[in-house]
C-alpha cells in the first residue's frame, strides 16, 4: 500500500514539475518585454527543477528505506545540495533581472535638457 502512495506521489510531483516547466515555455514565447520573459522563465524553471528534485529526494529515501543501499543516500545528499545551489543561484538571478534600470535619452517626464 505504501508502495502505491510513493507512486502517486511521484506522479503528481513530476505532473506538477511538467506543468511549471510548460508554463516557462509559454513565458518565454508568449510575453512581450525582455523582463518578463526572464522573469516568468526563471521562476517557473525554479519550480519545475525544485519539483523535479523533490521526487528525487522522495525517490530515493523510499526506496533507501526499503532495500538499503549507499547509492539512495548519495542520491539524497546530491539532490539536496542541488536544490541549495539553485535556490542561491535564484537569489542571484532575480537581483540582476529585477534591478532598476537607469533610462537612457530624454527623461520620462517629458522635460529635456537645454545643451546651450
Amino acid at each position: 500500500m505504501i508502495e502505491f502512495a510513493v507512486d502517486v506521489l511521484l506522479y503528481i510531483l513530476l505532473l506538477a514539475a511538467i506543468g511549471f516547466g510548460w508554463i516557462s515555455v509559454i513565458g518565454l514565447l508568449l510575453f512581450p518585454d525582455i523582463r518578463s520573459r526572464a522573469f516568468t522563465g526563471l521562476r517557473a524553471g525554479i519550480l519545475a527543477m525544485t519539483l523535479v528534485t523533490s521526487s528525487a529526494i522522495c525517490y530515493s529515501i523510499f526506496t533507501w528505506t526499503r532495500d538499503g543501499g549507499m547509492q539512495y543516500l548519495m542520491l539524497v545528499l546530491a539532490a539536496a545540495l542541488m536544490l541549495v545551489m539553485v535556490v542561491a543561484l535564484n537569489r542571484i538571478a532575480a537581483d540582476a533581472i529585477c534591478r532598476k534600470t537607469v533610462p537612457v535619452g530624454p527623461s520620462h517626464t517629458g522635460e529635456q535638457k537645454d545643451r546651450s
